[in-house]
């Protein structure tokens, strides 16, 4: 028999990052069960993440170095809850279209909350830099990546070969094959895998323990722009690849 911690935990979504997996996780897990007995439901806990964020977001826009560390605080703090939602509900196995719905418009707006409350926090403090065009530029590109996620399986998988035709293939096949199997082993080295929210959280939260807003977000834009770039060149090669 599972122990009502083991069924919280293979009821939860493995994500593909090693910070969520490993990290967020941790805490979430942890949360869940402490109020599985209770009748707070999925959906309450996705708006108090939300409102958590918000505060969040006000500590960002102040842009003194101490408020930014105490919204860094609950940025995270809302992160973990933002995973016991899903989780909550696998576990109760209340799924809704609207718990769905919330979900998903609660995290984009939280992506502009961030963005923009970062943006004029350290705006009040200096003057004559691009930092709203780095915000901008940023939320952009994180839309882009979520765009790809959810396409991400509408265009099919697999090979597609089987048999004699998945042995034949000509030397320009078997040197792609060896390619893109040489490109997986350097992606797998590389800490952000897809750059899925649970990284961007993790990274926000080193950037801006570590250095200031501005870097925060030029970096978090840099890395969602080659993720941007990856992302369809890789899926293009392995289209092609799979039709050939």
């Amino acid at each position: 028999m599972l122990s009502e911690f083991q069924k919280i935990h293979a009821a939860a979504k493995r994500p593909v990052d090693v910070w969520t997996n490993y990290g967020y996780y941790f805490f979430s897990l942890r949360f869940v069960y402490l109020i599985r007995k209770t009748s707070i439901t999925p959906n309450q806990v996705t708006i108090f993440s939300f409102i958590l964020l918000l505060i969040a977001a006000w500590f960002f826009a102040l842009g003194t170095r101490e408020a930014i560390l105490m919204g860094l605080l609950i940025h995270q703090v809302s992160f973990v809850l933002d995973c016991a939602d899903g989780q909550l509900a696998r576990y109760k196995r209340q799924f809704s279209p609207y718990g769905a719905w919330l979900d998903q418009i609660a995290d984009r707006i939280k992506e502009y909350v961030i963005a923009f409350s970062l943006a004029f926090g350290y705006a009040r403090f200096h003057s004559g830099n691009s930092v709203w065009e780095v915000a901008l530029a940023c939320l952009f590109l994180l839309y882009m990546l979520e765009y790809y996620e959810q396409q991400r399986g509408k265009i099919g998988g697999g090979t597609g070969k089987t048999g004699a035709a998945a042995e034949v293939q000509p030397d320009f096949a078997r040197k792609q094959d060896h390619w893109l199997e040489t490109l997986a082993r350097w992606r797998r080295a590389i800490p952000f895998r897809g750059f899925t929210i649970g990284e961007q959280y993790f990274l926000t939260g080193v950037l801006l323990l570590l250095t200031n807003a501005y870097v925060t977000l030029l970096v978090v834009t840099y890395v969602a722009l080659v993720m941007a770039v990856y992302h369809p060149v890789v899926t293009f090669l392995k289209m092609g690849h799979e039709v050939r």
